[in-house]
């Protein structure tokens, strides 16, 4: 049996990945990296994990997948490694493997708690950047934008009602059950639903929540209002003020992030700013100068924004830049 010369700190390295390590877990794993051994096996784990995030568009619910395509990748590694002795090779590719694997997983299903036998056990979707798609339990598909996390049980507690509770962005085509309606529960505010498409928008550090109805119905609650969407509608709430607003507003828009592509056709530079700020997640200041004179006509993909950036520079002479905040500025060139 293969033994580890130390134990390694899944979790500590698993919220490093995930960016969500407090300044103690920084320090530990200073402390932990400072063998060489460990450092190694982190940056390999690291390179992974990118490359994972890269190349993973969509969700797939099946470890077996991720398996795989780390093996695959692993044995390009050990082609690089061949100077290193057998029994540190093959503990790293294994250690390595299946961190990884579960890293991979639980960047879109992390399961938290102890498995029972009854089945019952809560599940996490998280999706650091761009764009993931999941399947929940209960057949219903969600995408989640960046930075997003929705949690919910298994079999939705068995109860009356199918609850998941999310916070980020997220689109829903939820799987139509009479008997249990689907409840996205955010900050301060219920969304029920009974089978419908939506988009989801509730950053924590937003002022508003926003729900926008693409299709079917689905009814609004604070602690003081409900009210009933009609596709085509938004209903905004003001976190500050706890006041719910609704009316008519551009829900394709909204989940136009969870498109595989969109056409652009000679619209200026401004539209096309408002969709790659939405595609991308990222806040985005035009020049009023260029922002109605340059016109553009291209299709979007899954190309990154210094792509697209590099694209429309070439074709109109704009200069562009990020901010500490990643905030986006594009302006004119000086004449």
């Amino acid at each position: 049996m293969l033994m580890m010369k130390k134990e390694i700190p899944w979790e500590a390295i698993i919220q490093k990945l995930k960016g969500q390590a407090n300044p103690d877990i920084d320090d530990f794993l200073d402390s932990w990296l400072e063998d060489e051994e460990n450092a190694a096996l982190f940056r390999e784990l690291q390179a992974l994990w990118r490359q994972i995030q890269q190349d993973s568009v969509s969700y797939t619910p099946d470890t077996s997948f991720y398996w795989k395509e780390l093996s695959r990748r692993m044995e390009g590694c050990e082609k690089q490694t061949a100077n290193v002795s057998r029994r540190r090779t093959l503990g790293t590719r294994l250690a390595v493997a299946a961190c990884v694997t579960v890293l991979a997983v639980l960047s879109f299903l992390v399961g938290k708690g102890t498995v029972g036998h009854d089945g019952h056990y809560p599940l996490s979707y998280s999706n650091l950047r761009g764009k993931s798609k999941a399947l929940l339990p209960d057949r219903s598909i969600v995408w989640l934008h960046g930075e997003t996390e929705l949690s919910c049980d298994i079999t939705y507690a068995g109860g009356d009602e199918r609850v998941v509770r999310m916070e980020g962005e997220a689109y829903f085509d939820v799987e139509s059950d009479k008997e249990r309606p689907f409840v996205v529960e955010t900050e301060g505010m219920k969304i029920v639903v009974h089978g419908t498409k939506f988009n989801v928008e509730a950053f924590p550090d937003s002022e508003n929540v926003y729900v926008s109805l693409v299709e079917g119905s689905v009814s609004v609650e604070t602690s003081t209002e409900c009210c009933m969407l009609k596709p085509g509608e938004v209903a905004t709430y003001d976190k500050q003020a706890g006041k719910l607003s609704v009316a008519a507003g551009d829900v394709l828009f909204a989940s136009s992030w969870t498109r595989d592509e969109i056409t652009f056709n000679q619209q200026t530079l401004r539209e096309i700013c408002r969709f790659l700020s939405k595609w991308y997640g990222v806040k985005i200041d035009v020049s009023p100068e260029i922002a109605d004179t340059y016109r553009y006509t291209f299709v979007l993909h899954n190309e990154s924004l210094e792509e697209i950036l590099r694209l429309m520079a070439h074709i109109n002479p704009m200069w562009y830049s990020f901010s500490s905040e990643n905030e986006l500025m594009i302006y004119q060139v000086e004449k």
